[in-house]
């Protein structure tokens, strides 16, 4: 897209046309005339970032969101770290068991020391076995951040709405570009699909120690993207 200025308003025209020329427009299906009005553009990037990124329903928009996308492999990598959690107490708690065993008896030759002692080294290979695969699930994790991780991330986003809404169009770009917002115009659906990007960065060294207590202070990993908001216009 590029620039334009007609009849008082800023546009973003489609450079098809003058790279290719009509007749590739034609033949690929292409409109020949594709342009949009600048303040359009604004006003639903101002309000998708209002609403997803500065809003106070921001973290419930997300994590619906996140409950459609992403997370489900979160949630079984998880359930699984879960799962060997409660094996390795319950291979604890019999260890502790069998140790009681043993104590209960002075005659090393006893029938239960010896089966006890049995017991503990088998748990003990158990409980070997499950650290192990705990430490090869936590170091597999995932592609992408963990949905809580994300959420702490956006909850750490200052609210801008008030400063974005009188921004100059230079203060603006910045924070479209910090935000790396991209808009997709179609035409035909008379749509623009929206996204933004967030990421630890966003947040400086002042603002964590300014936040309230309670808030997640891991951020120590990928940036994470938000699925596209679709505006009808």
């Amino acid at each position: 897209m590029e620039g334009s200025h007609q009849k008082g308003s800023n546009w973003y025209r489609c450079q098809y046309v003058s790279r290719h020329s009509a007749a590739a427009a034609d033949a690929a299906g292409h409109p020949r005339v594709l342009g949009i009005k600048e303040d359009t553009v604004l006003d639903a990037v101002v309000d998708f970032l209002g609403d997803r990124i500065f809003g106070p329903d921001r973290l419930r928009l997300l994590r619906a969101e996140l409950a459609r996308a992403a997370a489900g492999e979160w949630r079984e990598h998880d359930a699984e770290l879960e799962r060997l959690a409660r094996e390795l107490r319950e291979v604890d708690r019999s260890l502790y068991r069998q140790t009681l065993r043993l104590e209960e008896h002075d005659d090393p030759n006893h029938p239960v020391v010896a089966l006890a002692t049995r017991r503990i080294e088998e748990l003990t290979a158990r409980r070997e076995a499950i650290q192990e695969a705990d430490t090869r699930l936590k170091a597999k994790r995932p592609s992408g951040s963990h949905p809580d991780e994300i959420a702490a991330m956006l909850d750490a986003v200052p609210d801008m709405r008030n400063a974005i809404r009188h921004a100059e169009p230079a203060d603006l770009m910045e924070v479209f570009d910090a935000f790396d917002v991209t808009a997709v115009y179609d035409k035909p659906g008379a749509r623009l699909e929206l996204s933004a990007t967030v990421t630890p960065e966003l947040v400086t060294d002042q603002e964590k120690s300014d936040r309230p207590r309670g808030r997640s202070q891991d951020f120590v990993i990928a940036g994470a993207g938000f699925e596209p908001a679709t505006f009808g216009l």
